[in-house]
């Protein structure tokens, strides 16, 4: 794994922080307000969840643009795949097919897919040097199964 420097925008860092002391507060509610009338804990919850959700669909534009910048050399194709993937209601941290890094991490979905695509060119070098029984290692890359 390569160590990179990523610089984060002063806003979308706010935005975190914003996040995470909102988290900490619904985290720390240890005092249920049972007696009052109309309480419901299930109502708290669902308004506490529908909030983060906003929160989070708020950050996801500088959180795709940080995580570009990790990336560094995206082509073109594979920023537009990565939008309807996540236009699709999938992660930035997960790929379409399911790869794992060496830490057993599910792959981020750029390197995912680079890794999916250089198996499908490339058996031999996943499976022990023999090529699987109907593989041509010739795919041309295009039309990509997502």
């Amino acid at each position: 794994m390569i160590a990179m420097s990523v610089e984060v925008p002063a806003p979308l860092l706010m935005g975190i922080l914003r996040l995470l002391d909102y988290l900490d507060d619904v985290g720390n509610r240890g005092c249920l307000h049972f007696h009052k009338s109309g309480y419901s804990q299930r109502l708290e919850r669902d308004n506490a969840l529908w909030e983060l959700k906003l929160e989070i669909r708020r950050l996801q534009s500088q959180i795709v643009e940080t995580y570009l910048l990790t990336v560094g050399d995206a082509t073109g194709q594979e920023k537009r795949d990565l939008e309807a993937w996540i236009a699709g209601g999938n992660g930035i941290f997960d790929n379409p097919y399911s790869l794992c890094s060496e830490s057993g991490l599910p792959m981020d979905f750029i390197n995912g897919c680079r890794a999916g695509l250089d198996m499908c060119c490339n058996p031999s070098r996943y499976s022990g040097g023999m090529a699987p029984e109907g593989a041509s290692g010739n795919w041309d890359g295009e039309d990509l199964p997502f």
